[in-house]
């Protein structure tokens, strides 16, 4: 009954009070104490806030986002989790759960991306030529829209590439050769879109997940020998190749470069390094 009784609470929540939905602005959504523009502030929902709508108004509001015009009416709103409630326009509102975005500043630029990863910090919040994000599991970097705010620049370019490792598979348990032999694609420049600003990332098929070098097989074991412990070594005594099971070639990581031209042609590079979970 303990267990029972909240969630019927929190059902009978949801259907009194109404939709759940997800703040999509960018820089967030301001909410206000009454449904005017003029309306004092009572604060800012986050991108990708959770929201539950209270009341639907009629009260209508057009607004202009750089060349894109947003039609959409005043709603009053609460957040279940930050406890913020007051009125915020609709038209950054959309039903579909939204990942949360992640951002990385480097000393002249940040980027933005719609993902659910953690970054390293080891050497602090500012980034100078390089950073490393580790994917949460399930999550994919693949068609993620990349916003670039930069300072000073007047060319900017984004490449791709990935990273193929070896793992070996034991039911739930794995062992993953990341510091030995890896396969690497070639860079590929990624799609820019002029409407919304943003660079889109590549995404991969089967074949290319599987990719890998040519490899002799004694070599292979013998690193499964010094890399993994006797249980792996066992599990591939008899296979023929590295895709055959227990053994399997996944991506390990998934590489971002950013390319900067300043006024002056002065080229500057940063590299962002994606860990992708394996052996799942």
């Amino acid at each position: 009954m303990k267990t029972i009784l909240p969630l019927l609470l929190l059902l009978l929540t949801n259907s009194i009070f109404g939709q759940m939905m997800y703040v999509t602005a960018d820089n967030g959504l301001i909410v206000r104490e009454s449904p005017d523009r003029n309306a004092a502030r009572t604060g800012k929902l986050e991108y990708g806030a959770r929201v539950v709508i209270e009341q639907e108004t009629e009260i209508e509001l057009t607004i202009k986002d750089g060349e894109e015009t947003i039609v959409g009416s005043w709603v009053a709103v609460y957040e279940p989790v930050g406890n913020q409630s007051g009125y915020v326009f609709n038209g950054y509102l959309t039903e579909a759960p939204i990942s949360p975005k992640i951002e990385i500043k480097f000393e002249d630029f940040s980027l933005k991306m719609n993902l659910d990863a953690s970054i390293d910090n080891e050497f602090g919040e500012i980034h100078k030529d390089s950073a490393a994000l580790f994917l949460e599991l399930g999550e994919t970097i693949e068609k993620k829209k990349v916003k670039i705010i930069p300072s000073k620049f007047k060319k900017i370019e984004v490449f791709q590439r990935y990273e193929n490792s070896i793992t070996i598979m034991d039911e739930g348990a794995h062992c993953d050769l990341t510091n030995w032999k890896h396969y690497y694609s070639e860079w590929k420049k990624l799609a820019y879109n002029s409407s919304e600003s943003t660079f889109i990332t590549d995404s991969y098929t089967r074949e290319e997940y599987a990719k890998f070098l040519s490899l002799d097989m004694n070599e292979f074991k013998s690193a499964v020998d010094k890399e993994c412990d006797e249980r792996y070594s066992a599990l591939i005594k008899n296979i023929q190749a590295v895709n055959e099971y227990p053994s399997g070639v996944s991506m390990s990581n998934i590489f971002i470069k950013i390319v900067l031209t300043d006024e002056n042609d002065s080229v500057t590079e940063k590299i962002i390094s994606v860990e992708i979970p394996m052996g799942c």
